[in-house]
């Protein structure tokens, strides 16, 4: 079996600056190739297997609605599945068994990597609750850590524009779903599953939804906490400015989130302490299994985000640019959410990430131990 580093269907690309090197894949069967969103590991646990988002838009278009594909590195081919259609970052990869999940309108299906692997329906949202439009049934879909449920974070937006959103889970064997908690009024979303606890979800308030036009300085509790069975409670002792883009530790142990214009914080669950890690104006972040190394984009201009992607040895205190350059033209082929979103995955061997270094939107691949051995 191939690697990245190894196979042809990727090309080695280094950042001029520094000489790190990233593995773009340069096989195209679609115009836009893009990662996955980065609290999502795109990888099969084997590594023979690494999803990706495809688009269709026309050119120099955009696209929110794309499918999923496949890289294969035993046989050397990029699969992609024209029936896994699905909104904005709804998909999920099955690292045991290398399936993909996905959501379209109030269903969740999934698919094997085989060409001739057969879409199967998961199981469904009750249509007595979906009332209005549906803005997206579950955000970052995750499983559950009995690995029996995804959670759900549904919104639905009334004629009158105010939401209606739903927390709670929804059986992988069909059974009915189960409704942790309703919100009228107020946008949620971002949910997902404590790796560690399978009665433990976060999820996020977009006060920015709620409130125009929003003042980025004004503190608010977006990260909530919530038990099966129990109300939700906020995340923070006491609320912050204009903040988002949270995941859990692997460990369960603490939940990281940017805190926009400050930096990567990290918050202890059971005390509620919260530590500044990596102070900046950073976009996204994520961190390996140890909770020692970070990576994370920034972006100047998020509607027509640069790429530029940064690593960070916590223990050393040093950083490596991966990448950095500015934001596609207007008239090339691209998509409506064009961030890097960079992730660690296939048990942090790699950070995977979009780029567009090629005047394109590709998905790109790094060793992280040579960026280990360069921030030592």
């Amino acid at each position: 079996m191939t690697t990245p580093e190894t196979s042809k269907l990727f090309t080695s690309w280094e950042n001029p600056a520094n000489g790190v090197e990233s593995f773009i894949l340069t096989e195209r069967p679609a115009p836009v190739q893009q990662s996955f969103y980065y609290t999502h590991p795109s990888f099969s646990s084997d590594g023979r297997f690494l999803w990706l988002r495809c688009g269709f838009p026309p050119p120099g278009g955009r696209h929110s609605q794309q499918v999923l594909g496949v890289v294969d590195f035993h046989e050397e081919q990029v699969r992609v599945f024209p029936e896994t259609q699905f909104p904005a970052e709804s998909a999920m990869v099955d690292q045991t068994t290398g399936e993909a999940y996905w959501s379209n309108h109030l269903d969740i299906w999934k698919r094997g990597t085989g060409a001739n692997d057969c879409a199967e329906l998961v199981n469904s949202f009750p249509s007595e609750l979906a009332t209005g439009r549906l803005a997206l049934l579950a955000t970052h879909p995750t499983f559950s850590a009995d690995r029996r449920n995804l959670n759900v974070d549904a919104r639905f937006i009334q004629r009158d524009g105010t939401p209606i959103c739903y927390i709670g889970a929804l059986p992988l064997d069909g059974s009915p779903f189960e409704l942790w908690n309703k919100y009228e009024g107020e946008y949620y979303d971002h949910g997902c599953f404590s790796p560690h606890d399978s009665d433990l979800q976060l999820f996020a308030h977009e006060y920015w939804q709620d409130h125009e036009p929003f003042d980025h300085e004004l503190p608010y509790h977006r990260i909530w906490l919530i038990r099966r069975g129990e109300q939700a409670e906020p995340l923070l002792r006491t609320p912050v400015s204009h903040s988002g883009h949270e995941w859990w530790s692997a460990d369960g142990r603490h939940i990281w989130y940017l805190h926009y214009g400050v930096g990567v914080k990290k918050v202890d669950v059971v005390s509620r302490e919260e530590t500044l890690i990596w102070p900046g104006a950073l976009s996204h972040a994520h961190s390996d299994r140890t909770n020692r190394y970070l990576v994370a984009d920034r972006m100047d201009h998020p509607g027509t985000p640069d790429c530029h992607v940064i690593f960070q040895n916590t223990v050393t205190g040093k950083e490596i640019e991966i990448v950095n350059r500015g934001p596609l033209r207007g008239d090339l082929t691209q998509c409506g959410h064009l961030h890097p979103h960079p992730q660690f995955c296939f048990d942090d061997r790699y950070i995977c990430y979009t780029t567009t270094v090629h005047d394109r939107v590709d998905i790109a691949l790094t060793l992280v131990d040579g960026l280990i051995a360069r921030t030592s």
